[in-house]
């Protein structure tokens, strides 16, 4: 049986524990932000962390705990024995769980990179740095088996599309092409910068734990190039819109009129304008396990 020891908040957990209940891997240890926990539809008994980013010192966003410290710290609590001392102890096994980290869309979006927010003399790399250091800091807590998921095509998303017109997550008129543009750019970056570290840490371990790259940007290109294959609700499947509607962008209260019905939303690629939905979320979860089984292209 596989364990979800999920660190952020949760998404693709439970279907996670559907597709994986057959791998050698006994438990996934999830770190992340919303997007290891998206909306979209009662997807576990409760959520842990949302709008977390890497490091609060880097790209603070609502004071959520970050996954470098704050969701660490969670981690340690819950399974390493007698921490920082002679005796300590991982009180998993190293050869039967893998660590998922899946984070980085709150640090290059809204209140960070694309709109300027990030704190002084921070850059990208800095970003990718600390997503890297936050590996290295579970290799030396004991564990040996990583999957660093990549960031997104977010462009897609109706938040960073070309459109101009206010949305729940930012009710004001914006640039939508400039915002389009920009966060094309930034994701490419990042998810270079990452991959290349890849190789750094790999290098570095020398066969003592391994990192594997996971293309969560090609993966969700092939959602939205080919819907049909993936989205299966009662209506033709829908890439460009999403089920959760809020229309008045400046009262939250209002959301929620207008939504596609329950049978409705496993044709919708995005439950909001930002994340992604649930059906989304299943088909995510199939591919790692794939992954975690060696057996994905991505």
């Amino acid at each position: 049986m596989l364990s979800i020891i999920d660190i952020g908040s949760l998404t693709i957990a439970l279907s996670l524990y559907i597709y994986a209940a057959r791998a050698r891997i006994t438990d996934v240890v999830l770190f992340g932000d919303s997007y290891t926990a998206a909306d979209g539809g009662v997807q576990w008994p409760w959520y842990l962390v949302g709008g977390a980013v890497c490091s609060n010192n880097l790209t603070p966003l609502y004071g959520e705990p970050d996954v470098s410290s704050g969701q660490q710290a969670w981690f340690i609590q819950d399974h390493i024995e007698a921490y920082n001392t002679s005796r300590q102890k991982l009180l998993l096994d190293p050869s039967s769980f893998v660590v998922v980290q899946f984070i980085g869309t709150n640090d290059v979006g809204i209140g960070s990179f694309l709109t300027a927010d990030q704190a002084a003399n921070v850059s990208l790399p800095d970003v990718a740095d600390c997503q890297l250091n936050s590996l290295r800091m579970m290799h030396a807590l004991g564990a040996r088996k990583f999957i660093l998921n990549s960031l997104i095509p977010l462009q897609l998303t109706g938040l960073y599309s070309n459109s101009s017109a206010p949305t729940i997550y930012y009710p004001q008129v914006h640039d939508g092409n400039a915002w389009n543009k920009g966060m094309y750019n930034l994701v490419h970056s990042l998810n270079r910068i990452l991959s290349d570290g890849i190789d750094v840490l790999n290098a570095e371990w020398v066969g003592d734990g391994h990192v594997e790259w996971f293309n969560t940007y090609d993966l969700f290109e092939t959602f939205y190039n080919n819907p049909a294959l993936y989205f299966n609700g009662s209506i033709p499947a829908n890439v460009t819109g999403h089920c959760h509607q809020c229309p008045d962008p400046n009262d939250y209260t209002k959301c929620g009129i207008g939504d596609c019905t329950l049978t409705e939303r496993d044709s919708y690629m995005w439950w909001d304008e930002l994340h992604p939905s649930e059906q989304t979320g299943r088909n995510l979860a199939a591919e790692i396990f794939r992954k975690i089984e060696g057996k994905s292209q991505y």
